[in-house]
């Protein structure tokens, strides 16, 4: 290996590293939403109806103009030669071994779709037993707002997936909507490895952590274009679909906050009890 490789690989690493060393520092020592211990109680119950509020605020209008954009600017790629031309493109200039290595964490990441799910529910019950720290209320909420993400974008990513009928690249097959014939038309990767670093972006306050997790949620799909496995249209659609789902979670939850909230700051010499007010 040569340097730059090795340096490639101790930077990209580096960098995951300290982000989440960055949002773990970040959830101690900031006050997080508050779940009670009723919520709990009945969480069948109100989990139905936060499902429903998501699926509210989905269908919003600003919301349905992004995806209307992103479908039309997809469909451009998929049933044109663009989709094609920037495969070649990327394959013949842009990928190195440098490349699937700095990608490999993201690719990784993407790769977990089936183990998303009973991670979010270990999140959600972890955090519950430590529901009287702000980092069991941060774990809490993270796997909660991750799972509803989950299951809202994940019933369309399936559905679409098969419906559009897109290929995959590196088995010669073309990216044009044909419904049906494949099993590949938004990338499942870009899909599920975006939703837990949106909704933690979307947790935090830091610009530095939040738009850095924001930048790392389009990596698993940027890894799928690397390894020839999925077109940009695909990508982008995985991508959007769960930035989306994740956008009208937060929503949802922003609604049902009140307005009014308590939080235990810790200082050197003890504890500072502060409050936020939301206008």
């Amino acid at each position: 290996m040569t340097l730059f490789k090795k340096v490639v690989r101790v930077l990209s690493t580096s960098c995951f590293l300290w982000f989440i060393a960055h949002g773990l520092a970040h959830a101690i020592t900031s006050p997080a939403p508050h779940h009670p211990t009723e919520y709990e109680k009945n969480w069948a119950s109100n989990l139905s109806q936060d499902i429903q509020r998501d699926f509210k605020n989905y269908f919003k209008s600003d919301n349905l103009l992004i995806l209307g954009d992103t479908f039309l600017a997809a469909g451009v790629l998929a049933n044109t030669g663009l989709d094609r031309a920037f495969r070649n493109h990327w394959q013949t200039d842009l990928r190195t071994k440098s490349t699937d290595h700095v990608l490999a964490i993201p690719r990784t990441i993407g790769g977990l779709s089936y183990y998303y799910g009973p991670l979010f529910l270990i999140s959600m019950g972890v955090g519950h037993l430590r529901e009287h720290t702000a980092l069991g209320n941060v774990v809490y909420n993270w796997g909660y707002r991750s799972l509803r993400t989950f299951l809202i974008g994940g019933i369309q990513q399936v559905f679409l997936t098969n419906l559009l009928g897109g290929g995959r690249p590196k088995n010669n097959q073309d990216s044009k909507w044909q419904p049906f014939r494949y099993q590949t038309g938004v990338s499942g990767h870009a899909f599920y490895g975006a939703i837990p670093l949106l909704t933690a972006a979307m947790m935090s306050d830091p610009p530095l952590l939040k738009y850095g997790l924001y930048a790392f949620s389009v990596l698993p799909g940027v890894s799928r274009i690397n390894g020839d496995c999925h077109y940009l249209s695909q990508v982008i659609l995985g991508w959007t679909l769960a930035f989306l789902s994740a956008r009208s979670v937060y929503q949802s939850d922003s609604e049902r906050q009140p307005a009014f909230q308590m939080g235990v700051y810790p200082k050197s010499d003890g504890a500072m009890l502060g409050g936020q007010l939301k206008f």
